[in-house]
């Protein structure tokens, strides 16, 4: 099965009141010579924006981030109604980022 096969289905259920289902984005950037203290004030920025831009309703929560330390990467999840609220939600954070896609949570994970 190639991934064009694979249906887009929500990630979690619709919070209460939410127009449209919650879609699992994925949020990459590189981050070479990052610290532990650098990547605790990274997750803070980006559950911060995050539950403001949650507050006034635009639908978005961050989920979690994991480095992938040989690599120098940062992959943050984020569950919203569209990506546009993600890549708002990241800049606010001030945190460059390569790319936002969207996703699909396969059974079992989590």
């Amino acid at each position: 099965m190639s991934h064009d096969d694979l249906s887009v289905a929500p990630a979690r259920p619709p919070t209460s009141g939410s127009a449209a289902p919650e879609q699992l984005f994925v949020v990459e950037r590189r981050l070479p010579k990052v610290s532990a203290q650098q990547l605790a004030l990274l997750q803070s920025a980006l559950s911060g924006a995050a539950v403001r831009f949650g507050a006034r309703g635009d639908g978005i929560r961050y989920l979690c981030s994991i480095f992938v330390a040989r690599q120098d990467r940062l992959i943050s999840l984020f569950t919203a109604e569209n990506a546009e609220t993600v890549r708002a939600v990241n800049e606010a954070a001030l945190i460059p980022f390569g790319s936002i896609e969207a996703a699909v949570e396969l059974p079992g994970c989590g």
